[in-house]
């Protein structure tokens, strides 16, 4: 069905290019319109071709649920499309008539495309509100993660799943499977043996059900392990962290130009800001922690005051109110912070000074929050990889849930990102960000 939607706008975009091309900016530059029926007659073709082509580049072989990433795939597939137009232009002069035409229907057939994408998942998404479409899915593995993946689905309708039920006896996995008459299945314990997962899966390919598998540490290195072999001895090599070399490099000189730029553009915001804290409460405008920053370093980490002036001293007395799993300090209703800083927190703007730690080289953009010294103390060995890299205003658990998602999540999405770190992965992040501000969404 989407082939056919896409392959119909196609040609409404070809034609609505033909229109304002040669009716509408005639202007711009002179020449005659084509034959309408010449034209028409070549859409066949084209549709064909771009299909094809979006075939190629992997349009419809992707599924993805992140409509960044999709409309990322759909922009360059559109433009590798209207670039091989263009090339067989040059090659046969007569095949074409208007370089200008395939400007406007490689802008039009984006818009378009783009649009019923984003209906399309508009659509699916409200659907699911209301409990159609939704999946059943059997939770494999009934500890934190498990119970995290759960709450996830019952609370984020978006995500199209309906946890139906959880399983610890593996031997029952299809006898539960036609109980609960799961749609999907996820496997939530990493511990579990290799080849006792291998033999479930086998199990659910048998029952055509569907299955997810929440991957343990090694998995989440996918990306850098290669396999080596030593006397015919097949073994595995993990490669540099992605996060090092000429990409901490690229990733440095974007931090320094956009934090730059942010300053300026939001120093009237800082003033006005600042007026307000100091209107509210006594104490100074800014205030500054020491937080853990890449290899254990400590360093300064700057943020508007949101609290009283002694926050500090008041920790040890409501430290056991804390409301968020592991060793991180939060709750919804901190006494500590001040009328204006509720504000300032929940939109986030308290954390805006952080950009002069980016612009110094403590903090990066988008990475790992920095922790307290205190927090640290009780980290296990493989919580302290998320101090492999430069910690972030904003990361990928920002944008995943905040303050709802427990400690363990948190530091599996840190080394997630640091293993698969890209440019384009810190532009969504940042694009996500924006949404999940203005929102407040698990913010507090």
């Amino acid at each position: 069905m989407k082939v056919l939607i896409d392959a119909a706008l196609i040609n409404v975009s070809f034609l609505m290019a033909y229109f304002v091309r040669f009716h509408v900016m005639v202007f711009v530059t002179h020449g005659l319109a084509p034959v309408f029926q010449k034209f028409s007659g070549t859409l066949l073709f084209i549709t064909i071709l771009w299909l094809a082509i979006f075939k190629l580049v992997g349009l419809y072989e992707k599924k993805s649920s992140d409509i960044i990433d999709e409309a990322a795939l759909l922009l360059l597939s559109v433009t590798v499309a209207s670039f091989v137009i263009f090339g067989m232009l040059f090659i046969y002069r007569g095949f074409w008539f208007s370089r200008l035409l395939i400007a406007y229907a490689w802008l039009f057939s984006f818009l378009l495309l783009l649009s019923h994408r984003l209906i399309s998942a508009f659509i699916r998404n409200l659907l699911h509100s209301f409990g159609i479409g939704i999946k059943r899915v059997l939770i494999v593995g009934h500890g934190e993660m498990g119970q995290t993946i759960a709450q996830r689905l019952k609370h984020v309708k978006a995500l199209g799943g309906l946890p139906v039920g959880f399983i610890t006896d593996t031997s029952k996995l299809k006898e539960s499977i036609r109980q609960n008459s799961a749609d999907e299945v996820i496997f939530a314990d990493s511990s579990m043996p290799y080849k006792k997962i291998l033999d479930l899966i086998t199990d659910c390919e048998t029952l055509r059900v569907k299955f997810k598998i929440v991957p343990g540490i090694l998995e989440i290195m996918a990306s850098r392990i290669n396999i080596d072999e030593v006397g015919g001895v097949p073994l595995i090599t993990v490669s540099e962290i992605g996060l090092a070399g000429f990409n901490a490099f690229i990733k440095r000189l974007v931090d320094i130009i956009v934090s730059g730029v942010l300053l300026f553009i939001l120093l009237p915001l800082f003033i006005i800001v600042a007026l307000l804290i100091k209107i509210n409460s006594r104490g100074p405008v800014f205030f500054s922690q020491n937080r853990v920053g890449q290899d254990g370093c400590l360093f300064p980490m700057f943020k508007f005051r949101s609290m009283v002036i002694n926050a500090e001293e008041m920790l040890d007395k409501i430290k056991g109110m804390s409301e968020v799993e592991g060793h991180i300090f939060k709750i919804k209703k901190d006494p500590r912070i001040t009328r204006i800083g509720v504000i300032i927190r929940r939109l986030s703007i308290d954390e805006l000074p952080q950009l002069f730690n980016v612009l110094l080289g403590h903090m990066s953009l988008v990475g790992p929050r920095p922790p307290l010294p205190s927090e640290v103390i009780n980290y296990s060995p493989w919580h302290k990889k998320r101090l492999r890299t430069k910690p972030g205003i904003t990361g990928l658990w920002q944008v995943s849930g905040r303050s709802l998602l427990p400690f363990e999540d948190m530091v599996r999405l840190d080394i997630y990102y640091i293993e698969n770190w890209s440019l384009w992965m810190d532009f969504k992040i940042l694009i996500k960000t924006i949404p999940v501000v203005i929102t407040a969404h698990g913010a507090y």
